[in-house]
């Protein structure tokens, strides 16, 4: 069941055996205090405040240090993670965003949340029990309003740790320019209450299917210099299947090379296999929690209580401390296939993300896949019916299937070309950014193209490891010209995979992949237009010669296996079993009230 559980439940669960004694204490208690807290412009947004054992709100003494979460799932949903820090000695807050559960106001996309934040943060910072110092924590949507406070970046803002989440909006949502329906419009429908601010928030976002500054809120760039007033240490935690990956690693590399000088040796990352991507988690062993470790919420406690008492990352707490000198600034799981002794499927952990060596794979009209392009190649050329599209089948997604899902089930399809090597004589690993770029053209003035990175087993399952889109009225910007031929540039992402022996690496490209995204009708007409889907246009398009994508190839000696996070699964695995066992039961309650 637990592949089906949501990640929300399994990370409450996580607080509930790690923390629920001390929130418990502190509501008998009566440390805890409930505000509705007036921003700049008279919204008031519910927060409430939960101090650690022995502590109170009228002991100007006190001098505690506060971790706060902003959410919009409200403190019965991941809001109440912050009391992780309870147990240290820390205070926890959590406030429903504007528009969300119990505070007033409208949503307003992210838009509001840096400056809610920082009044938020500042006020906190003000009473009297606090050490004026504010520690920022956010999971997911969570996290978005966490990576804002760049834009404010509240004097008090000592610390951050962000997992599953980005600091960007765009390329997350409309990728290449294809717009992420099953992600933007189930969360928005499912999160964003009344149902009214729900479709009011879905219009905005198709009013601004192109790149313009409506997103600059979520638009932090090392161009634009958004990083240089980071001064705080942070920590990222990622997953290869997040729907936030590149968002994240965006981020990472902004607080890691572009913040304040001095600041380059407070920020750390981690990558596990999942992310939001739960269901995924059978195809990946060596883990705490199923496709997880506990060493995050350890590096969290060094990372908070650093704050309070030593230098950034100085203060190892018990449970890390044996193991602190071993773990890099990079760590991540390295995947690999199901196959008994597979490669790949470990942790490594490094100073850096290894180098690798961009190779380019073409796409041979007659199907293969070389680091060589054939001299025969022709144009190759398939129909996309807007009335019939590629069903999604896995990937990074949050409310349909995900993980590494087999393709098979679309091969037959005339609409979708599959191109492979021959099989692999040696283990081949790849880490790093994967990018297709494709010389295109087609009958119809507007189309998409999707490109998928796939691992062939010899036993005929073709793997999902990473994907990319383009639609090409929001690359080219105008409308297509027929038989013009077009060269667009694919984001496939980033992932760290080893192919095995024996294996085949493939790439699919198709021109749909429906509902992970919306279906292009054809037709030009943009997402705004209520008429969008009427008279949709059966394209022909063709693949030209020049076509191929990139891999990141690395040698299996720069990702050596690191035991000690194996050691350290292998300690909190009770607790991990723990973990899962109570959420599966909350997800049954769920499920039984629903019913």
């Amino acid at each position: 069941m637990v592949g089906f559980t949501n990640l929300a439940l399994i990370l409450l669960a996580l607080t509930r055996c790690l923390a629920e004694t001390e929130y418990e204490a502190a509501i008998r208690e009566k440390r805890f205090a409930d505000y509705m807290l007036p921003m700049e412009d008279g919204v008031e947004l519910w927060t409430r405040i939960v101090l650690p054992r022995g502590a109170s709100f009228d002991d100007a003494t006190a001098n505690i240090t506060t971790v706060i979460d902003r959410s919009p799932y409200g403190y019965d949903g991941i809001e109440a993670l912050a009391n992780l820090y309870l147990v240290k000695g820390l205070a926890s807050a959590g406030q429903d965003m504007r528009g969300t559960k119990k505070s007033e106001g409208n949503f307003t996309i992210w838009h509001s949340d840096a400056v809610d934040g920082q009044i938020t943060i500042d006020w906190i910072a003000s009473q009297k029990w606090s050490s004026g110092s504010v520690l920022s924590f956010g999971a997911s949507a969570d996290g978005l309003a966490s990576y804002t406070l760049l834009d404010t970046h509240p004097e008090a803002l000592d610390a951050q740790f962000i997992i599953f989440s980005s600091s960007q909006g765009y390329p997350i949502i409309y990728p290449g320019g294809a717009y992420r329906e099953s992600l933007a419009t189930n969360w928005m429908e499912k999160t964003v209450f009344p149902d009214t601010e729900a479709q009011r928030c879905i219009s905005e976002i198709f009013e601004n299917e192109q790149p313009n500054p409506w997103w600059e809120p979520l638009n932090m760039t090392s161009a634009h210099d958004d990083y240089k007033v980071v001064k705080w240490p942070s920590f990222h935690w990622s997953g290869w299947y997040d729907i936030f990956l590149t968002g994240q690693l965006t981020a990472y590399d902004g607080y890691k090379n572009h913040a304040a000088d001095g600041n380059d040796d407070d920020t750390k990352i981690f990558i596990d296999p999942l992310g939001h991507c739960q269901e995924g988690a059978s195809s990946f062993p060596q883990h705490t929690i199923q496709g997880r470790s506990a060493l995050p919420i350890l590096m969290s406690y060094e990372l908070y209580m650093s704050t309070v008492t030593g230098p950034p990352f100085g203060n190892a707490t018990e449970h890390f401390l044996p193991y602190r000198e071993q773990i890099k600034d990079v760590t991540f799981y390295v995947m690999g296939s199901t196959d008994d002794g597979a490669s790949g499927n470990y942790w490594t952990t490094l100073d850096k993300f290894p180098d690798y060596t961009p190779t380019k794979f073409s796409l041979n009209s007659d199907f293969s896949l070389s680091t060589y392009e054939s001299p025969s190649s022709v144009p190759v050329s398939f129909q996309h019916d807007p009335d019939d599209p590629v069903p999604s089948l896995g990937g990074s997604n949050l409310f349909i299937p995900c993980g590494p899902y087999d393709q098979s089930p679309n091969l037959n399809r005339s609409d979708v070309l599959l191109y492979n090597t021959e099989p692999l004589n040696t283990p081949m690993a790849i880490t790093g950014p994967l990018t297709a770029t494709l010389k295109v053209s087609s009958d119809a003035i507007d189309t998409d193209f999707y490109a998928k990175l796939i691992d062939i087993y010899p036993t005929g399952e073709h793997k999902l490891i990473q994907e990319g889109a383009v639609r090409m009225r929001n690359t080219i910007f105008r409308d297509m010209e027929e038989d013009v031929e077009y060269e667009v540039d694919l984001n496939l992402w980033n992932t760290s995979y080893v192919f095995s022996a024996g294996h085949k690496v493939g790439v699919i490209v198709t021109s749909s992949n429906y509902p992970r995204f919306s279906n292009s009708q054809n037709n030009g007409r943009v997402m705004s237009d209520p008429d969008q889907s009427v008279d949709p246009v059966v394209a022909t398009n063709t693949i030209l010669p020049g076509s191929f994508v990139e891999l990141p190839l690395v040698e299996l000696r720069d990702l050596p296996r690191c035991r000690v996070i194996e050691e350290i699964n292998e300690k909190y695995e009770d607790l991990g079993e723990a973990a899962v066992d109570l959420a599966n039961r909350q997800a049954r309650n769920l499920m039984e009230q629903k019913i």
